[in-house]
């Protein structure tokens, strides 16, 4: 036993020995070969302006040696200078990747260039070789290594020049690709891209995006082909592009000069990966005899590849490309994209069915046919077959597909090169655009009476990809996590929804729709409005699919998503009679959609059809605010509002007359001028206290009352105080001044007591004199806090906490004294005076978190989900705009009045004589000009006139106090003029 154990041991030490001799010699570190030619850094400016992570790129420098006899070499070299602490943190890693299956990565040089001179880092920096795995999150296993470098003594400035050599491609691929991309969207001072090709094959050399000059150098054996760039502009960089997009200009090197010769070096790889074994015929006998038709087998061998085989890619080395046989798949159960492809062909081949490879572009998209031949331009591979002379596209790596072969979603990545003898060109990837993905029934009962809840259930049947994605989230999340999700979702347009019965999905096995059924009730269904009760019904999704771009002057196309068909119904049926809605029918036609609306009212119910059709993949630069235009008369014909109306007797309870706050102010006035009358009268029966040190009262009364006074009681305290020292010390001391000025005199009242502690028990049972120092400065902070409206309130209620430690010391001392329990009863004019101020104190509180209208302009995210819903319910800002700033004049009640801007428009909204809503919504594009008067006082409000482009106008009332009338001005000048820019 103890001989295994030993020869155990020793075998293990053995393979550690050889796991770390192996490690070491995952990379070397040695200088670049003769053949490489070394660049001069030039000198440049750094263009400030422009940097993005702190770094400027000096130099990007490739260079490929391509000979037949040895491997190929690629050397990079990279200069970048870290112009602030971000770029240091930016460069100071490094992480240069290899596969160690068919490449060695030698490291040429490490350093840094500070004020002109190198500085090496290979001895000091630090090393180690990572099995990183970037893809694992997609299931794919590649084993490439990365060498983690950790620079250090990196400054701000510094230049970090590093360069490496990585020898041998994978040798899949039998031709010789590369490209490289020639301007960035970031600066670069200097770029050098080499080829230096050592054989008699010819080297065809593409650019897209613009031409490039190209020195090309014969040599006894091929040519020197080389690219030098110098400060070349910057590419602007837009959001929301189709992903084919590319405003970069490449070049590309290819030993290919046709796809045929790409299908021809991928011929090879599938023919002998794909097999009719007696395991794959076993499958394939048991699927045709459960599907008599062609069509069906085609769909349900799809569906085993799908299903029965996990998603899983060992893609080390050759098997990046190298597909495996279908026997050893099926066996294993798990493969990637070219192993699934192998055995979905393998299986149709057993049942007499021709299929074929599908080489894609997943991001490149139709952007392919652009592109030079070249064998690594494919990521993904699928199946496609013709039947009854229709072609068709399968890709057995998704999930949770299911229907016949007629209705099967189909992908569509632009391009395909079809891998099969002859084929010399890449095939049309033509997507079905006729069938609708989302199908929408929603159906509403309207109870007799308003104040009974109304029933909502609505449909979603979803058919294609659609489909597919809604089963993957049930499969992900589950059905209870998706019906909360879609509840909360509803309750953005119903405060009140609550669900009704458990939500249902249902499939369709035959066209593969994937169907959902919710019921709610909504009891707030009826809202008020200007003319009774509104309710409002829109098709959302609609709606979604016509977004606003976050970039509107642009560059670049906006993408839009193509297919994309949706038809919502919407049905409202009445228990009221009497109701009546005139039929209508609309339609917006232009080069980016198709729009239809119908409505028509039969039997107590009204129907609302709409159907919406992309019809392109993307909104050209130029064309933006032509869709812009299209969309807005899209949204506003994608809603429809009903409206109950009230008779005039209804009230939701009393009113109070146009004077009520002359009665409010005259009681405050007699409850101010009974509590100085009680005042002055206990003043004058007051009795002394010959024991009493200082003005002592209970800590619950100081923080209570001097909260209800909103301070005063501070004042009062102090002055006491300062009286009883002046008595004390017969001193000249102004007492009634320094209880007026107690902010200033809090640290000189302490330390009067902080003496008298030192005193009478020799120590400081106050507090620590630096904290004293320390609450005085936070008590400064706090009053002058108070002069902002955001916090004066609850600066209010945290400054008496600031007294508490004087406050309790004079307590203790007086704990015996009948002083104490004098001056700490709660008398009826202290009652009364907390009654009166507390209104007050709790609305100001109520203020300053925005339930209440706010005496300042307010920043848009300060508003309430229920604010916001009030402005789009009543259509005052358009439903998929987010409000910016926003003030309201109104007292207690922002319904009354109120205006503001969000992204594009500029609204503003009162109520008039007749208690009814008037307002006014302009985008930024259609106003003229706008003035504004700023108010000269805090008491005067700003005045801004907003006059559009038909001469019409309308205020916006807005604070006057701080700057944010000016900052409010600002954002309105700056969006009116954007939308003046050609």
């Amino acid at each position: 036993m103890k001989w295994t154990q030993l020869a155990t041991r020793t075998f293990c030490a053995f393979l550690l020995t050889i796991s770390f001799l192996s490690s070491s010699q995952e990379y070397q570190i040695q200088p670049a070969d003769d053949w490489v030619k070394q660049q001069q850094l030039i000198a440049t400016e750094i263009p400030t302006n422009k940097i993005l992570d702190g770094t400027y790129y000096l130099l990007l420098d490739t260079q490929i040696k391509v000979s037949a006899q040895q491997p190929s070499q690629r050397y990079t070299r990279t200069v970048m200078q870290a112009v602030n602490q971000t770029g240091i943190d930016y460069i100071s890693q490094l992480n240069l990747d290899f596969d160690p299956s068919y490449q060695t990565l030698t490291l040429n040089g490490l350093g840094v260039i500070r004020d002109g001179q190198y500085i090496d880092k290979l001895a000091s920096a630090q090393f180690k070789v990572l099995q990183r795995e970037t893809e694992l999150a997609n299931r794919i296993y590649n084993g490439s290594l990365s060498l983690n470098i950790i620079v250090d003594d990196m400054r701000i400035n510094d230049q970090l020049d590093y360069s490496y050599t990585i020898t041998g491609r994978n040798p899949i691929y039998q031709h010789f690709a590369a490209s490289r991309t020639l301007n960035w969207s970031v600066p670069v001072a200097q770029q050098f891209m080499r080829v230096l090709w050592q054989k008699d094959t010819p080297l065809y050399i593409n650019t897209v995006n613009g031409e490039v000059e190209i020195t090309d150098i014969p040599l006894e054996l091929g040519h020197d082909y080389q690219i030098s760039l110098q400060n070349q502009p910057t590419v602007a960089s837009s959001s929301q592009v189709p992903q084919w997009y590319s405003p970069y200009k490449q070049v590309f090197f290819s030993e290919l000069k046709s796809w045929q010769e790409v299908a021809n070096w991928a011929a090879p790889l599938y023919q002998s990966a794909i097999e009719v074994t007696p395991s794959v015929t076993q499958i394939a006998d048991e699927i045709a005899l459960s599907n008599p038709k062609v069509s069906d087998r085609i769909a349900a061998a799809l569906k085993f590849s799908q299903d029965e085989v996990r998603y899983l890619g060992l893609e080390m080395g050759t098997n990046s490309h190298q597909p495996t046989s279908a026997s050893e798949t099926l066996a294993l159960r798990y493969g990637d994209c070219k192993d699934k492809t192998v055995l979905l062909i393998s299986l149709l081949k057993a049942m007499g069915i021709s299929a074929y490879p599908a080489l894609v572009n997943t991001d490149e998209g139709k952007r392919l046919i652009e592109l030079p031949a070249s064998a690594q331009l494919f990521d993904h591979v699928i199946v496609t077959l013709e039947h009854a002379g229709q072609r068709y596209w399968l890709d057995p790596t998704i999930n949770y597909q299911t229907g016949t072969l007629a209705h099967l979603a189909q992908p569509s990545y632009g391009y395909a090169l079809i891998v099969k003898p002859f084929q010399q060109s890449l095939t049309a990837m033509t997507p079905a655009v006729d069938s609708i993905a989302i199908k929408t029934q929603d159906n509403y009962s309207i109870a007799l009476k308003p104040e009974q809840p109304a029933t909502f259930q609505t449909r979603y049947i979803y058919s294609q990809f659609e489909a597919i994605n809604r089963r993957s989230s049930l499969a992900r999340n589950g059905l209870d996590q998706i019906a909360k999700d879609y509840h909360e979702y509803y309750q953005g347009y119903f405060q009140g929804i609550t669900i009704d019965k458990p939500m249902t999905v249902t499939e369709n096995k035959n066209n593969g729709e994937f169907t959902s059924d919710e019921f709610y009730l909504i009891n707030d269904f009826w809202q008020p409005d200007d003319e009774g009760l509104r309710a409002d019904f829109y098709a959302s999704d609609i709606q979604n699919s016509v977004y606003e771009p976050d970039q509107i002057n642009r560059t670049a196309p906006l993408y839009f998503k193509y297919p994309n068909n949706i038809k919502t119904t919407i049905k409202v049926k009445f228990e009221e009679p009497n109701w009546h809605f005139d039929d209508e029918q609309n339609e917006i036609d232009n080069a980016f959609f198709n729009f239809k609306k119908n409505i028509h009212f039969v039997d107590s119910t009204l129907t609302l059809d709409f159907s919406f059709s992309a019809k392109q993949d993307h909104i050209p630069a130029d064309q933006i605010k032509l869709y812009l235009s299209e969309r807005a008369k899209l949204i506003d014909n994608s809603q429809f509002g009903i409206v109950k109306y009230v008779s005039a007797d209804t009230t939701d309870g009393f009113a109070l007359e146009d004077d009520w706050i002359i009665l409010v102010l005259l009681v405050y006035l007699l409850a101010m001028l009974f509590f100085i009358v009680a005042w002055r009268i206990e003043s004058a029966k007051r009795p002394t206290f010959s024991d009493a040190q200082f003005y002592p009262v209970t800590n619950a009364k100081f923080i209570l009352y001097s909260i209800f006074t909103l301070g005063l009681f501070i004042n009062y305290w102090s002055y006491r105080n300062w009286k009883a020292i002046k008595i004390q010390q017969n001193s000249h001391i102004m007492p009634i001044a320094r209880g007026i000025f107690s902010l200033f005199f809090f640290y000189p009242l302490f330390l009067e007591l902080l003496a008298h502690s030192q005193e009478h028990h020799k120590k400081n049972k106050i507090m620590p004199n630096a904290l004293a120092i320390v609450a005085w400065l936070l008590l400064l902070v706090l009053t002058v806090t108070t002069r902002f409206d955001d916090y004066s309130t609850f600066a209010l209620c945290i400054i008496p906490f600031i007294w508490l430690p004087l406050v309790n010391y004079i307590q203790h001392l007086n704990q015996s004294s009948d002083a104490l329990a004098y001056n700490s009863k709660w008398r009826v004019r202290n009652i009364v005076i907390a009654i009166i101020w507390a209104p007050i104190l709790f609305l100001s509180l109520l203020e300053e978190v925005y339930l209440l209208p706010s005496t300042a302009i307010v920043k848009g995210d300060k508003l309430w989900s229920f604010q916001m819903q009030f402005l789009k319910r009543h259509q005052l800002v358009p439903i998929d705009e987010d409000v910016l700033f926003f003030y309201s004049d109104a007292w207690v009640d922002f319904r009354n009045d109120g205006n503001g801007i969000s992204d594009n428009y500029i609204f503003s909204y009162w109520k008039n004589e007749q208690d009814q809503l008037e307002s006014n919504l302009k985008h930024f594009k259609d106003i003229a000009s706008v003035e504004v008067t700023y108010g000269k006082t805090q008491l005067e409000n700003t005045v801004i006139k907003v006059i559009d482009k038909q001469g019409d106008h309308f205020l916006l009332i807005v604070d006057s106090e701080g700057s944010k009338d000016k900052e409010l001005m600002a954002q309105i000048n700056r969006r009116v003029n954007n939308q003046k820019t050609p």
